[in-house]
């Protein structure tokens, strides 16, 4: 037992030094030193940390008491017990959201391939009978006075907090504006890696979840794996799985946790409105999406879009300018910064087409753009231009499209 005049136990250098000096970087106190190319280690300095001792290449540094492991790794020892597949599913006025279930079915897929259960994790007082005709063995449910209004600290400390309990090994949830930040919180507060926006999953042998998403504008597409935390998490894009079919048959119970969640003191609910569904809809979901940019943010013309959309039964979204001179909120942003969209038709009125913006809907199945610069980079992306002033094109669509569906009727 190496130990010094304090009575503190020292670390030492044995024969194997190879002079490296890299264990240099990790004494705070100054105790290890060089001579002739050997390491030596000045007892009366030690402190007794051992944080040169792993970091050794050639297990030069020996501590004879054992090492106290660090917070983090104690997670990862801890994490060791975790099983399973969880997915939240986000309920919007008692409505499931479609990435939800598309969720489920990709995780039964996942579950099947190493032989683990599929939970549901729901916040707030919502059924449940659904989740297991999706798939779901196992459902949890968070019943708690605090979820009646959403506020994304509240639900991300809840999430956090049914993860604790439950345990899952792995946790998706769909890439909407709330999923986002939601997810987001609890993976802080789990400690744990979070890949988000992922287009494809798939699973290793050893469990590992292999989470791929675009990057650098959708030119490269990344995989990434989160070796040593749980639970390993992915938020999905919307209408990227398969949606599982419903079986009818399977039933089951689900269990009501009580966890303990700390209230935002910061937050008070004045009044809760409850919007239209259109208007409250995640714009990564419609078919058809008309997106206004800053050539047509005049607020006295919105009245032309909006009549353009319900025409169509389309929703309306907007480019960043927009957001930022708070005309839209930002979960109607389409571009890098904001949603990914891939609508069957993308209608952008007054789009410039940043780089930015053209990564987040450029996998729309038609683009049409409507711009006065027939030079925008948007009409170099789009299948269809019309190059005019939109205060006049947009009416002209109008008349169009009424006399096509009177002529229909």
């Amino acid at each position: 037992m190496h130990r010094n005049s304090k009575g503190i136990d020292t670390a030492h250098i044995n024969q194997n030094c190879s002079g490296c000096q890299i264990c240099l970087a990790e004494c705070d106190v100054d105790a290890i030193g060089f001579d002739d190319g050997v390491a030596f280690i000045d007892s009366e300095k030690c402190t007794g940390c051992a944080k040169c001792v792993p970091v050794c290449p050639s297990d030069a540094i020996l501590f004879d008491r054992p090492i106290k492991p660090t917070e983090e790794e104690k997670h990862i020892v801890e994490t060791s017990t975790y099983q399973g597949i969880a997915v939240l599913l986000e309920i919007h006025n008692d409505t499931v959201e479609q990435v939800s279930w598309e969720l489920i079915g990709k995780a039964r897929e996942l579950a099947t391939k190493i032989g683990t259960q599929v939970f549901a994790f729901i916040l707030g007082d919502h059924k449940a009978q659904d989740a297991f005709k999706y798939g779901c063995d196992k459902v949890s449910i968070v019943n708690d006075e605090t979820l009646t209004a959403y506020s994304a600290s509240t639900y991300g400390k809840a999430l956090a907090k049914v993860c604790e309990t439950v345990k899952p090994e792995i946790l998706l949830v769909g890439s909407t504006y709330r999923g986002c930040e939601i997810s987001a919180i609890a993976a802080t507060i789990l400690k744990t890696g979070l890949t988000a926006d992922c287009t494809a999953l798939d699973i290793t042998e050893d469990r590992l979840l292999v989470m791929t998403r675009p990057t650098f504008g959708g030119n490269i597409m990344a995989t990434i794996l989160c070796k040593d935390l749980k639970p390993q998490m992915s938020t999905v894009r919307p209408g990227v799985m398969k949606m599982p079919l419903k079986d009818n048959s399977r039933t089951g119970t689900p269990e009501y946790l009580k966890v303990n969640i700390e209230v935002d003191n910061n937050i008070e609910v004045l009044e809760k409105i409850i919007l239209s569904s259109n208007a409250d809809k995640d714009i990564s979901l419609f078919d058809i999406l008309i997106v206004i940019g800053k050539g047509a943010s005049n607020p006295k013309n919105l009245h032309l879009i909006e009549e353009l959309a319900l025409l169509l039964k389309a929703g309306i979204a907007c480019s960043r300018p927009l957001v930022e001179c708070g005309m839209f909120p930002h979960e109607k942003q389409v571009g890098q910064t904001g949603r990914t969209v891939t609508p069957k038709l993308y209608i952008g009125i007054g789009v410039s087409g940043s780089v930015q913006h053209i990564a987040g809907m450029i996998n729309s199945e038609k683009i049409i753009a409507i711009n006065s610069d027939a030079n925008a980079p948007i009409v170099k992306s789009a299948d269809y231009s019309i190059i005019g002033d939109y205060t006049k094109i947009v009416p002209e669509l109008i008349e169009k499209i009424k006399s096509i569906k009177e002529a229909v009727i």
